[in-house]
């Protein structure tokens, strides 16, 4: 392939997607932001156009008949959310032409389930017609971002839960990850609905008086644990909404609240019985003596009293498990596939452009601070 060619790097969201455009060099030359791109959640539709206003603010110049039929039509912009980075050299009118996209490598929610998957690959080779589709679950990206291609396990937490090992072969080894009905232990949402049911047992009488009761009762308007009820299941209170409640957990444990302490006890024991699974099973992991392992989700921004409490799940359950940081860009997992699809390896040059992007971005710094994300 032609120095020339251009690699694309996405991270697929809920909220929000971030598209990096990259040379093969490693080297950063432009981002872009678009809305949602979960194609489960949104459509694949509304997925593929979040990417294409993501690509298009890096100056791709995406075909305009192409997007027309999707609303997106209109002049390449740098503005909003685009922020070149080093010289880029595109045409001389100041874009990039799609055509020079070699690979385009995504993290995205639900990428395993079809037919979204292969309906997503379709549209986007469509969008980058010369380009290399890389499809992968947004966990396989955010442990390559926190570990750049080492070995090691990615602990995810946020409003649902998993534990996930990649090996050299690009198997996948994973815990957890079965929704807020059947699983998502240990989360955000797990968290939050633990505390509403610990305030509802506690107005029956069935359980402690605690100090959730009043917190929770503050945050929703209401006078009484019961009045939750009904909005929770007519899907008013949702569940970002339930899962928003760590939070309040968080600061009546601080507040010595033992029916909260409890709770987050057993949401980092949880979290730490992902891990001891995965590690059971990752055979290739089984040389190493201590195993990287990195954070990722808005659960470990709790501050420290909820991450000392992991930290002592871990050394109980988990004793291999060698706490690495916290995944701050998981785009950069998605631009360290795109370099190993274009090359077959990264290249040391490009490896050490990734790793001062993860350092400026906070990543591996140790334990999480500030409020939830």
């Amino acid at each position: 392939m032609a120095r020339e060619a251009l690699l694309v790097a996405v991270d697929g969201g809920g909220s929000r997607t971030r598209l990096w455009l990259l040379d093969p060099e490693g080297r950063l030359l432009g981002r872009g932001e678009g809305g949602t791109s979960n194609p489960t959640a949104a459509g694949v539709g509304a997925a593929v156009r979040a990417i294409a206003e993501a690509a298009q603010k890096t100056g791709l110049a995406l075909e305009g008949e192409r997007l027309a039929a999707d609303g997106l039509a209109g002049e390449p912009s740098r503005e909003a959310g685009a922020r070149p980075v080093e010289a880029a050299g595109p045409s001389p009118d100041g874009v990039w032409p799609p055509d020079r996209v070699a690979v385009v490598a995504i993290g995205l929610a639900g990428a395993a389930r079809e037919p979204e998957a292969s309906q997503m690959r379709q549209a986007l080779a469509q969008l980058f017609p010369r380009a290399e589709i890389r499809l992968v679950h947004d966990g396989v990206a955010a442990l390559l971002a926190g570990t750049l291609g080492a070995p090691g396990v990615l602990l995810l937490a946020g409003t649902g839960s998993l534990a996930l090992a990649v090996g050299p072969q690009e198997e996948e080894v994973r815990a957890g990850g079965w929704g807020y009905l059947l699983g998502d232990e240990g989360s955000g949402y797990w968290i939050g609905r633990e505390a509403i049911r610990a305030a509802l047992r506690a107005q029956d009488g069935r359980g402690p008086v605690t100090a959730l009761t009043e917190r929770l009762c503050r945050v929703a308007g209401v006078a009484r644990p019961a009045e939750l009820v009904g909005p929770i299941h007519r899907g008013e209170r949702d569940r970002a909404w339930i899962a928003g409640l760590a939070q309040e957990v968080v600061a009546a444990a601080q507040e010595g609240d033992p029916v909260a302490q409890g709770i987050l006890d057993g949401a980092a024991g949880e979290l730490a019985l992902l891990v001891r699974a995965v590690l059971a099973r990752a055979e290739f992991l089984a040389g190493l003596e201590r195993v990287p392992t990195v954070t990722a989700g808005g659960l470990f921004r709790l501050g420290p009293g909820w991450w000392a409490r992991v930290e002592a799940a871990l050394a109980r359950e988990a004793p291999r498990a060698r706490l690495a940081g916290r995944v701050e860009e998981p785009v950069l997992g998605a631009a360290f596939l795109a370099l190993r699809a274009y090359h077959g390896q990264v290249p040391q040059q490009a490896l050490e452009r990734l790793r001062a992007l993860q350092k400026a971005a906070g990543g591996g710094d140790g334990s999480p601070t500030g409020g939830p994300g």
